[in-house]
């Protein structure tokens, strides 16, 4: 199976937990079809988000469990595909999109690596809500949904 379809963790908080855009993101995912890229990265972020998101009371405690075992779903389905990569080369290819974009994007370091973990793969599509980070996306070559 070819993945070309790296999310942020953002739109991927969106698909396993109700937010202002998981209509929006499931909509795509419905339409697309593409399974999506699933790294550490995601892993630790989106579980920490969903952490958060129980803790200022934006979901329950049972909502964010739900969550939990619909990545697990999602990963056995291969909706999400488990990817590993070298951080030392994610790196310094986050440091080369920082030198060419920071000064003009104000990008944030995790949108920086989350990039470049992306042109590190060769996905061809980017999945973000974040306008910053789409342009980032954009800019490194990245067709930018939804």
């Amino acid at each position: 199976m070819a993945l070309q379809t790296y999310p942020d963790s953002s739109f991927l908080f969106s698909l396993v937990a109700k937010d202002r855009h998981t209509a929006e993101a499931s909509r795509y995912i419905a339409r697309a079809g593409d399974p999506l890229y699933f790294t550490p990265l995601h892993r630790v972020e989106v579980r920490n988000a969903l952490r958060n998101a129980a803790g200022r009371k934006e979901i329950t405690d049972l909502e964010c469990r739900a969550a939990f075992r619909l990545i697990e779903n999602r990963l056995h389905e291969e909706l999400f595909v488990h990817a590993a990569f070298e951080w030392t080369n994610v790196f310094r290819r986050a440091d080369e999109l920082s030198e060419e974009h920071a000064p003009k994007g104000g990008q944030r370091t995790i949108d920086l690596l989350h990039v470049a973990i992306a042109v590190d793969f060769r996905a061809t599509t980017f999945l973000s809500f974040d306008q910053r980070q789409r342009r980032l996306a954009r800019a490194a070559g990245l067709r930018v949904y939804p």
